[in-house]
């Protein structure tokens, strides 16, 4: 078993319920609570933990991440109790496309949030980003769009990130291409 916990990491809507499902698929419990069901926007799932909403108030839990993968915002990057080793496998994607995607599922769900200036959100996303990133962890950048065009390097560069062992076919093959929805032609 692994000593460290294993963090997907990003933006909503950045891929990284994508990387769970293939560190699941390689070998790598998900800790997840199950509570949010797959639906239109994520079919094959979220991965989540209703816990990791509250890291920065209780983060009692993270023991049970050990030898795991768990999916933590990027915004909470910063509240990871210190006492324990993380690799972090920071999920990234074209910010015009996690918008676009945004949109999408804000509009589906009829949230007011849905009107919100596009160029504004783009610029502050950006911002709260580069903060993020500077936090003091061993991370692999995974751009979500190459790990589409191909699964099987990028399932080989994770693996070895995380110390390698892991079923890279079966991470590879849970890839579906189909899914990548919000395409922009130029990063």
């Amino acid at each position: 078993m692994r000593s460290y916990v294993t963090v997907v990491s990003g933006m909503p809507r950045s891929g990284t319920s994508l990387m769970m499902r293939m560190l699941e698929a390689g070998g790598i419990p998900a800790l997840t609570d199950g509570r949010r069901p797959p639906d239109q926007h994520n079919p094959h799932g979220y991965f989540e933990d209703e816990r990791v909403r509250r890291l920065a108030e209780d983060s009692s839990w993270m023991a049970e991440a050990r030898g795991k993968a768990v999916k933590i915002i990027y915004r909470l990057l910063r509240y990871l109790p210190a006492e324990f080793e993380y690799r972090v496998l920071f999920m990234q994607r074209n910010l015009e496309e996690v918008f676009d995607s945004q949109q999408d599922m804000l509009i589906s769900r009829e949230s007011a949030a849905a009107g919100q200036d596009r160029d504004r959100m783009i610029r502050a996303l950006a911002a709260d980003l580069e903060a993020a990133r500077r936090a003091n962890l061993r991370m692999l950048d995974v751009p979500y769009r190459e790990v589409i065009r191909a699964p099987g390097l990028w399932a080989e560069r994770v693996s070895q990130f995380l110390d390698d062992g892991l079923d890279v076919a079966a991470m590879a093959a849970v890839v579906d291409p189909g899914l990548y929805r919000h395409r922009k032609s130029t990063d």
